[in-house]
């Protein structure tokens, strides 16, 4: 099933219907135009949209809402602590878009060096892949590939004013939930998913 964060907001791509959903049968982009209008416009918190071909239907998904591709980081340092900016008043995990031929593990491991001013970092395992839809005269999907890293350097982190992050900062385990509390539906997710369901 495919997942795709709106705003705070859930829509989900399947096979068949889900209980504590909203269910809609695909049949032309028009059931894209109901499920975002369900989702910006009234209370309802999910949104399924369930075709027996369900990848067809993604693929059209894509042609609707046009992918827009990215890479970041879940970076862990000698002292077991993670990595976490703050953006637009929100915490995020440092991340940015994918260059022209580069390669989304490159783009990842750059773009932590440049929005939080550290080296010295070591590519790890493809951690997940999140999808966020967000407009801007059109619809566009956000696709960030996300990898662990890890950071033996000892330099303290800065925040790159430009891209309006405010802070960087580590953080421990125990220190995360809070974050959690103030940040994006699907970073949240990645994070329960990779850092605090990781018994590493």
């Amino acid at each position: 099933m495919y997942k795709i964060f709106v705003n705070d907001k859930l829509l989900t791509i399947g096979k068949k219907e889900v209980n504590e959903a909203v269910n809609l049968h695909y049949k032309t982009k028009t059931t894209f135009e109901s499920a975002f209008d369900l989702l910006f416009n009234t209370d309802k918190e999910h949104i399924h949209i369930y075709h027996s071909k369900k990848n067809k239907v993604w693929e059209k998904f894509q042609n609707f809402a046009q992918p827009v591709y990215a890479a970041g980081g879940i970076v862990r340092n000698k002292d077991n602590n993670y990595l976490f900016i703050k953006r637009n008043g929100l915490w995020d995990l440092p991340k940015g878009h994918v260059e022209k031929k580069e390669s989304f593990e490159n783009a990842a491991v750059r773009e932590v060096e440049e929005e939080c001013s550290i080296s010295d970092l070591k590519l790890g395992k493809f951690a997940s892949v999140t999808y966020h839809v967000y407009f801007d005269k059109r619809y566009y999907l956000k696709v960030v590939y996300w990898f662990h890293m890890k950071y033996k350097g000892t330099a303290k982190p800065k925040p790159q004013k430009e891209e309006n992050i405010e802070i960087v900062n580590w953080f421990s385990k125990d220190k995360i939930p809070k974050l959690m509390k103030n940040t994006y539906g699907n970073i949240r997710e990645l994070t329960q998913n990779q850092i605090l369901n990781n018994k590493k």
